[in-house]
């Protein structure tokens, strides 16, 4: 894939995931344990043979861009970022030389806030034999998919050919699902295409994104659907954050995320053994390397270097890394960010529409 330019594109993301993302971007997220969100997009850009990314990076991306440091981890011969100030990638006045510099006839766009297995080269061979100008990825979603907690994305009309013949703004949350294409925010198009749409934003003086900018192109750009099969999540709230969450404590949904894992990577880190008390009781989660568990955990994911003391009762709750749990404190339906201290007796519970969130270093 020699002549495909992957961009993890870090821009234009909703990041309504509360304090999660208050000093970092969204593909800096922990997820499931032991990665981060962007793992998934670089990981599936390495697979398929790209050998060159490129990071559009917002200004809080400072702590994921320490995560995938040189690349080399993934797979990646390079990884370059190009800072962008504004939150629009057509407002790339700044870096179009650098676009325009490349040799790479094609790119790839991928997001960060929507995880998902895809074999991209299948996808840019595809795209190469149906002669579009614009090759969206898309998953068609039916009343079996009822689990999936969708939240904000495109719904695409097609024709029976492939083709995206309109595309509208759409939410969902569960129960409420109907059969559609979900646009899952990933394209491939020629390097060239990028560069006049870039270009064709900047004459009109119109603030869009990408996405925008081509689906009012419709009628002259030929933009074909490509399937993707398997698991998907969309991490644009706190609500979807969480819910994708708990499914992977569901067996259907651990089968599915579990699918590909063997192909998805992420920074290593030294790993301790899990410390596990003969009191302790432990059902139904995924409890990461490096922690200590002397109280109770149930339905729950723990990242590394978590210490639930003895008499806790952590429940149906995300809790990232080195928080600690003090003795007699009690969780239900919690997130909290790395490093938080729930202080000897404390009872701190959410809803599972709207959990409580901790903010990172926090004192509960």
């Amino acid at each position: 894939m020699e002549n495909v330019l992957g961009f993890l594109n870090l821009m234009n993301e909703q990041s309504d995931l509360s304090t999660l993302t208050r000093d970092r971007c969204v593909g800096a997220v922990p997820f499931a344990g032991r990665y981060r969100l962007a793992d998934f997009a670089l990981s599936n850009m390495s697979n398929a043979g790209i050998q060159e990314v490129v990071v559009l990076a917002t200004p809080k991306a400072e702590s994921l861009l320490q995560h995938i440091g040189n690349g080399r981890h993934y797979g990646l011969e390079a990884l370059h970022t190009l800072a962008v100030q504004h939150d629009d990638e057509l407002q790339l006045d700044n870096n179009l030389d650098s676009l325009k510099s490349r040799a790479e006839k094609y790119v790839l766009l991928a997001p960060s806030r929507i995880i998902y297995h895809s074999h991209y080269d299948q996808m840019i061979d595809y795209h190469l034999r149906s002669g579009a100008d614009v090759t969206v990825l898309f998953k068609h979603l039916t009343e079996m998919d009822r689990h999936a907690h969708i939240g904000h994305a495109y719904r695409l009309k097609m024709n029976d050919q492939g083709r995206v013949v309109g595309a509208a703004p759409t939410y969902h949350a569960l129960p409420s699902l109907v059969p559609q294409n979900i646009d899952l925010d990933t394209m491939v198009l020629e390097r060239k295409l990028l560069i006049d749409l870039i270009e064709m934003s900047l004459k009109s003086g119109r603030a869009m994104d990408l996405k925008q900018a081509i689906w009012e192109e419709l009628d002259r750009l030929h933009v074909q659907g490509y399937a993707n099969h398997g698991y998907m999540a969309i991490m644009d709230s706190v609500d979807s954050y969480y819910a994708h969450s708990m499914q992977l404590l569901q067996p259907h949904g651990w089968r599915q995320f579990m699918e590909h894992q063997e192909s998805v990577y992420t920074r290593k880190e030294d790993e301790a053994a899990i410390a596990c008390h003969q009191q302790a009781l432990i059902r139904n989660a995924f409890v990461a390397p490096g922690c200590r568990i002397e109280g109770y955990v149930e339905n729950s994911i723990l990242f590394p270097g978590v210490a639930v003391h003895a008499g806790a009762h952590v429940k149906n709750s995300v809790i990232m890394q080195d928080c600690m749990i003090q003795a007699g404190a009690y969780l239900d339906r919690v997130i909290l960010d790395k490093q938080v201290i729930v202080e000897q007796g404390a009872v701190i519970c959410g809803e599972y529409a709207h959990p409580f969130v901790a903010e990172k270093s926090g004192v509960l």
